[in-house]
Formats: C-alpha cells, sequence, structure tokens
C-alpha cells in the first residue's frame, strides 16, 4: 500500500493581482428583510410576496425564490408597475435569482410595494415566493 500516491497534500501557489489588472466589485445587499407570500395562480397576474418600503428609504433586492407547482409566468413590480421581463418558470422547478446593489430605484413613502407577480401558463397551481432585501 506504500505505493499509492498520497492525495491528502496539495500544492498551493500564491497568486497576487496587481491592482491595475483587478476587475470592479459589485456590492450586494445583505438581505435581513424577508417575505413570503403563495397563492393558486390564475389567468391574471396576482401579487404573491410583496414587501411595503418604508418612508424615505431604499429598498434593496437582493434574492429572490419562486417555486410553481405548474408551468408559471412570473415578474417583478414596483409601485404596481412591472420591472422586469416576464419569465416563463418550469413546474416543480424553484427559480433563485440574485441582485446588485442598486438593481432598481425603489424609494419608499410607506405605500409602495415590491411584489413578486405570477399567473399560470396552461394550468392553474400552487406558487410559493420568497423575498429578501434591506432598505437603507
Amino acid at each position: 500500500m506504500s505505493d499509492l500516491p498520497d492525495y491528502t497534500t496539495y500544492t498551493t501557489q500564491e497568486i497576487t493581482i496587481p491592482a491595475s489588472e483587478q476587475g470592479p466589485v459589485i456590492p450586494r445587499p445583505k438581505g435581513g428583510i424577508l417575505e413570503k407570500g403563495y397563492v393558486t395562480t390564475t389567468s391574471e397576474y396576482q401579487s404573491v410576496a410583496d414587501h411595503t418600503t418604508t418612508d424615505g428609504k431604499q429598498f434593496m433586492l437582493t434574492k429572490i425564490l419562486v417555486s410553481p407547482e405548474q408551468d408559471t409566468w412570473v415578474s417583478l413590480w414596483w409601485d404596481s408597475v412591472r420591472i422586469s421581463p416576464e419569465i416563463l418558470l418550469t413546474g416543480k422547478i424553484p427559480f433563485t435569482d440574485w441582485f446588485p446593489w442598486a438593481y432598481a430605484a425603489m424609494v419608499g413613502d410607506g405605500a409602495k410595494k415590491f411584489e413578486i407577480k405570477a399567473k399560470y401558463y396552461t394550468t392553474e397551481g400552487y406558487c410559493g415566493a420568497e423575498i429578501v432585501g434591506e432598505e437603507v
């Protein structure tokens, strides 16, 4: 057995990238706000999960998770205006998306909401969603 290679040791290199060659760093929000919801989809868009932003604060979206039972159209809305394209999700496959800092200018007034809305593609079914973000 002593003639077998030793896979427990590793060779490492210390690589230094000069500042002039480093790309930009795009920060992302940390989260802290978690909103959840679920609906049975219909032929019209309806809110699955939403977050009402505090007056004077900006909502920074970190990530979303959408989990549909059937094929489902999903889009993101701010203050009743769609801010994303329609995304067709395949049923039974969860969809997660991450967002950079200041993905959209979402400054609240105490009534404006960020929403994940969904409608069915051909068959109604359960759709759950989570919103993660922070207010700054």
